[in-house]
């Protein structure tokens, strides 16, 4: 990876988001300069943020002092010495042997190599750290007040104000980093239109994705609305029938793809000479659809490394073609939108 970062600092935030995620290192790398570094940096720091929400190892209530902690880093106008004595205390809060936890323990480093970076990122990036942190601890509240030993959204729209929360806002982020480019910056009130759609497109993917492996650490995201309609107890969600496999995906499917339609929409207003930004959105755009395909099809939810070569292959082409993009996107929408 060139990108003429030199200082270990650097060296460590490409490194870790190799490891926290293989995913959306394929397209953060696609960037260039300054808009790869603090997307680069506003990247891990939302993937901190997410690290206190997700880990096992804490209860929901040192969940919420840790986001609360973390949101407390953002707010007002501090200098970086205040917020890395703010941030000592979030270190080593549970014992855990994983990358996401050399993130955390490492996360002084990603808030120097913000530091490094012009102050007028910071305006962006702090306010939505502080939005997301309060949003995550919000539905960590709602468990607790719960009492339930899996908690469950109650409603496709709670399930769309979550995933506002915790993808929604990076929408937001991006969009108001690229809209400082000068042949974006013109486009930019149309992309704010869809900045929030874009990603909670994706994170409904990985929601419909992981739905087990969530219920197994206490959290369900398919809401009651319609786990109860297809009579499905969460205790027995790893063994589902495929009747009812199918009744989640019949009912997920038709709101994630109005989400992907808003995502094809966003990638659309990207000027064609602006390749760096438009690869960095139409890769996990066509991972997403493509992954959305496998599991609508019970065929897993895994993207192979060739698959993933051969999409990267195209979202190349896709970069220069919103006709050939869009084209691939439909073939697969009219699979499950009757037209």
């Amino acid at each position: 990876m060139n990108k003429n970062l030199t200082s270990s600092n650097w060296d460590y935030c490409c490194n870790i988001l190799q490891k926290v995620s293989r995913t959306f290192a394929l397209n953060i790398t696609q960037l260039e300069g300054d808009v790869f570094r603090i997307v680069l940096v506003g990247y891990l720091l939302f993937r901190i943020a997410d690290t206190f929400e997700d880990t096992v190892y804490q209860s929901e209530i040192e969940k919420i002092k840790d986001l609360e902690d973390f949101s407390e880093i953002f707010k007002g106008d501090k200098g970086l010495a205040e917020r890395l004595g703010l941030y000592e205390s979030l270190k080593f809060r549970w014992k855990e042997d994983s990358d996401a936890k050399n993130l955390i323990e490492n996360g002084h480093i990603v808030l120097q190599s913000y530091f490094e970076l012009p102050e007028i990122y910071r305006e962006i990036v702090d306010p939505l750290i502080v939005e997301t942190s309060h949003g995550m601890a919000k539905f960590q509240r709602l468990k607790v007040e719960s009492n339930n030993q899996i908690f469950q959204l109650n409603s496709m729209k709670e399930l769309e104000r979550y995933c506002y929360y915790v993808a929604g806002i990076v929408g937001i982020m991006l969009t108001r980093i690229f809209g400082r480019i000068g042949s974006i910056k013109e486009r930019k009130l149309e992309l704010e239109k869809f900045q929030v759609r874009f990603g909670i497109a994706l994170q409904l993917i990985n929601i419909i994705k992981d739905y087990q492996k969530d219920v197994a650490r206490g959290w369900c995201y398919i809401p009651r609305s319609i786990t109860e309609k297809h009579n499905i107890r969460l205790k027995t969600i790893h063994s589902l029938s495929v009747e009812q496999r199918q009744g989640i995906i019949k009912n997920m499917l038709p709101v994630i793809i109005k989400y992907l339609d808003s995502s094809l929409s966003y990638i659309k207003l990207l000027p064609l000479k602006e390749k760096s930004v438009r690869m960095f959105c139409i890769i996990p755009f066509v991972l997403g659809y493509n992954t959305l395909n496998k599991i609508a099809a019970l065929k897993g939810n895994k993207i192979s490394r060739d698959e993933v070569a051969a999409i990267i292959h195209k979202s190349n082409i896709y970069s220069q073609s919103n006709s050939s993009l869009e084209e691939d996107y439909i073939q697969f929408r009219q699979s499950y939108v009757s037209s």
